[in-house]
């Protein structure tokens, strides 16, 4: 599967590199990020930033998850989000984190709708969802910002680091989208 690139209004979502990897880090290595999301390890160093990024790469190339380095167009990254497409249900899961100085600025959810526009136009996807955190509120607004509707609360569904929590359901169908007919 070539990487595609894509744009928005301020962003450029494109395939990270491995020069990269010292920044990702820096980024990466925040206790909210690392509260928040499933698999982040912490210490985030440049060494485990760097084998993600290789990764991401294969995984591209099999067409198993398309992972893109959210940067402003001034080339800066400032976050990462995913879409691993679920061919055989024409489905996909979105996942994502952003950098600490960036959050709060709408820059998460123009990605995100930026992601779903391909995965439901190019992909030809039918469905996207993702989970968060139920105390996670600023994940669960930018979802709802983005257009994906709150489909439930599954109860002690995600055990991290000793601890059950609620995960909020989220998804959106291709035709459903606001301002879609």
């Amino acid at each position: 599967m070539p990487f595609t690139v894509l744009d928005s209004p301020r962003l450029q979502l494109r395939a990270l590199r491995l020069e990269q990897a010292e920044r990702l880090a820096q980024l990466g290595d925040d206790p909210l990020i690392v509260a928040f999301t499933a698999n982040m390890p912490s210490p985030y160093t440049p060494p485990a930033a760097g084998e993600f990024i290789e990764r991401s790469a294969l995984a591209m190339e099999r067409g198993e998850n398309l992972v893109f380095g959210v940067h402003l167009f001034a080339g800066e990254l400032i976050g990462v989000i995913n879409l691993r497409p679920i061919l055989r249900h024409h489905s996909g899961h979105l996942g994502y984190w952003m950098g600490a100085p960036f959050r709060g600025r709408g820059y998460m959810t123009e990605a995100v709708e930026r992601v779903m526009q391909h995965g439901f136009e190019t992909l030809n996807l039918q469905r996207i969802h993702t989970a968060c955190l139920a105390e996670n509120l600023a994940s669960a607004k930018v979802l709802e910002n983005a257009g994906l509707k709150l489909e439930g609360r599954s109860q002690q569904a995600f055990l991290k680091d000793g601890v059950f929590h609620d995960l909020l359901q989220f998804g959106a169908v291709r035709d459903a989208r606001p301002g879609r007919k």
